[in-house]
């Protein structure tokens, strides 16, 4: 480890949670009973926040469970997703630390939504990182049905990207987006904090 110390990863900056908070009670507005995925539930700040109010939560998280954080699978997230029912869940908050797209392709493939099925989703977007390296991550990509996760033009940001992902998750998901709500992180660093409501298409 070098001379500078390393900057600590914080589950909620200070100046963001208020916003953060504020997404997920919008989600509880409008898709009731809420049953919540949380798969980066950390310490279970967003659960005591708003998501106890919820008919049923599980979170999910690699660090070990204590007796002071609510109930959760400890592993990685990915993993869990691509293994147990998804239809349990009709809210699935996915509050990384970097690109949470990952996961919400896992979701797309693996959680079909009934017509008129309402359902809601958090995602918490920093992929300024890669941007700067001239690139997206792969997951992004494939969402946004581009063909290379490299080259992405100077110009392009985390909103940009988001909408494209957005876009194909609501595609390969076969619903439509009800409600948005947007806000962008309070702290230094380059993030986008985003909640949607949408409900399954019709059958054709």
């Amino acid at each position: 480890m070098g001379s500078a110390a390393r900057k600590a990863k914080t589950d909620n900056h200070p100046a963001s949670k208020a916003a953060k908070l504020e997404l997920r009670r919008h989600i509880l507005e409008h898709v009731s009973p809420a049953r919540v995925f949380d798969g980066f539930c950390g310490t279970g700040e967003m659960y005591r926040g708003v998501w106890h109010e919820a008919e049923d939560y599980v979170g999910c998280d690699e660090r070990p469970w204590a007796r002071t954080h609510p109930p959760r699978f400890v592993a990685d997230n990915r993993r869990v997703m691509r293994a147990i029912d998804l239809h349990a869940f009709n809210v699935f908050d996915l509050d990384a630390y970097g690109s949470p797209w990952e996961q919400v392709t896992i979701l797309a493939a693996r959680r079909s939504w009934a017509p008129g099925e309402k359902g809601g989703l958090v995602i918490t977007d920093g992929s300024s990182l890669n941007l700067r390296w001239g690139g997206v991550p792969h997951a992004v990509a494939k969402l946004a049905g581009m063909a290379s996760a490299q080259g992405v033009p100077s110009t392009a940001g985390i909103p940009e990207l988001q909408a494209l992902a957005l876009v194909g998750f609501v595609r390969r998901a076969a619903v439509k987006v009800l409600q948005m709500w947007q806000a962008e992180g309070k702290s230094a660093a380059n993030v986008c904090y985003t909640a949607l409501v949408f409900e399954g298409l019709p059958a054709c």
